[in-house]
């Protein structure tokens, strides 16, 4: 379930002065800092391209026409599909696209409260929830199974929830074969061998910071374009760390690595599918830690989309998203404010439902409870409709003082129109009728109806020749590794 922002008013956080000054600089750094490029073969191929590559020190410094004329081929609106081949969504217009996901490493157990290592079994599962879920509109790689080989790990996930879900997939590699061979199983449960057609995936890839292509994510770029897969170029900075402290500085790392990334699309296949992505992070200097839920986070999510939208680009940010390890009070809060924040930025996709502990641990309890607060968020940017109907003038006349509006064929026929939110596992009754029902919280709510989904949600499967032909495709990956 996809919506528009239609009355809300979008909050920003950077000033029409302050987003030129921005990228102003982050031009600057991209022509006379330039990006790191580990990849001899592309170093190269980036001199016959017009930019200008020092080889010896694996420098691509990146001239301000170059740059301008690569943010003119982009599309501003990108069509996702599901696996059957049906339009699922299209990102530039379709605004809040909720997704699960991204590649935590631990699932939590809610038998023994412990999280444990995750497994494919899980990765199919948690696609089955996703699939069922109205308000997850893609599905993302919920975690990395640590039962299969790690060099392997995301093929594997992939293969798990394509016989999971139809739904339109988000993935990232993190070099080029992992990507082939996921490109590959992608051919085969589609019956397509041009995804640029109507692609089932999106990927995700990621500069690393401070602005440097390693070799895989640099050739595994190259490959998405080139199959016509849309692209979410996704840096990750840490203030302080890896880029600096200041928020105005950040955005500067992450905006010049984001159009380095747009270049590179755009001249190897133009008109390429990109979409401006974002993990926001700081850093905690008393901790050392990485920070996703932080306020100054949600400020970034803002600031990224006012980036994005000056681009006209489609706009990825990570939602709902906390520091926190248990399904406590903190994590509550900052949930919701990182996703209040990521739909109040107007963002096309957001990543991350389910996970907790900096993106570290997935559970299926909480995949359920972040798509409830997601579907809350949404009916608010629904707003409130006003028409002759709505206003019921009529109604209200009819009936008069003291009516009964409560069998009124007006109350029937509104009733199940969205008008009023209706939850999956939200407490609702009065305290005794909870107490009668074993007074049960949400969290346990959750595990009841997580399990109930897995047990009897049925999806299509894909048939035995394609399994077959995925397993070889699998085979073949590991047996070159």
């Amino acid at each position: 379930m996809v919506f528009f922002i239609e009355k809300l008013t979008r909050p920003t956080v950077l000033n029409n002065e302050e987003i030129l000054k921005i990228h102003e600089n982050s031009l600057k750094v991209l022509e006379d800092t330039g990006m790191y490029i580990d990849n001899d073969e592309v170093l190269k191929t980036c001199l016959d391209m017009g930019l200008n590559a020092e080889l010896n020190k694996k420098i691509v410094k990146f001239p301000r026409d170059v740059v301008e004329k690569s943010l003119q081929s982009i599309p501003k609106e990108i069509k996702l599909y599901n696996r059957s081949g049906d339009l699922a969504t299209e990102l530039g217009r379709v605004k809040g696209n909720f997704t699960s996901g991204h590649n935590a490493i631990y699932v939590y157990d809610y038998d023994t409260n412990e999280r444990r290592n995750a497994t494919k079994d899980d990765v199919g599962k948690f696609a089955v929830l996703s699939d069922y879920h109205p308000d997850i509109d893609i599905v993302g790689i919920q975690a990395m199974p640590q039962d299969v080989k790690a060099e392997s790990s995301l093929v594997h996930a992939v293969d798990a929830v394509f016989n999971n879900t139809e739904k339109h997939i988000f993935f990232s590699p993190e070099r080029a074969e992992v990507a082939d061979a996921i490109f590959n199983i992608a051919e085969v449960a589609t019956d397509s061998s041009d995804l640029g057609g109507r692609s089932p995936l999106t990927c995700q890839l990621s500069p690393t910071s401070p602005l440097t292509w390693e070799k895989g994510a640099i050739e595994a770029l190259s490959s998405t374009v080139k199959k016509g897969v849309p692209l979410c170029l996704l840096p990750q900075p840490f203030t302080g760390v890896t880029s600096p402290y200041t928020l105005a500085g950040h955005i500067t790392i992450h905006n010049a690595e984001t159009l380095s990334g747009i270049v590179f699309s755009q001249l190897i296949n133009p008109g390429s599918a990109v979409i401006y992505g974002s993990a926001w992070s700081t850093f905690d200097m008393r901790t050392a830690n990485v920070l996703i839920g932080s306020p100054e986070t949600v400020l970034l999510r803002i600031a990224g989309s006012q980036m994005a939208e000056f681009y006209h680009i489609p706009y990825h940010t990570i939602a709902p998203d906390t520091d926190a390890h248990i399904m406590d009070e903190q994590l509550a809060w900052e949930k919701f404010a990182t996703t209040w924040g990521a739909y109040l930025a107007d963002s096309d996709l957001i990543v991350n439902g389910g996970l907790y502990s900096t993106g570290l641990t997935v559970s299926f309890e909480q995949l359920i409870l972040d798509s409830e607060m997601v579907s809350y968020i949404k009916r608010l940017f629904r707003g409130i409709k006003v028409d002759d109907d709505t206003l019921a003038q009529d109604v209200i006349e009819k009936l008069g003082p003291r009516g009964n509006y409560l069998a009124d064929e007006h109350t029937l026929m509104h009733l199940g129109q969205g008008e009023h939110w209706e939850p999956m596992v939200s407490t609702r009754e009065i305290y005794e009728n909870w107490k009668t029902k074993g007074m049960k919280d949400i969290v346990h709510k959750a595990h009841e109806k997580a399990t109930s989904i897995m047990e009897n949600h049925r999806v299509s499967e894909l048939s035995d020749n394609k399994r077959k032909e995925i397993v070889k495709i699998i085979d073949n990956f590991e047996s070159s590794i």
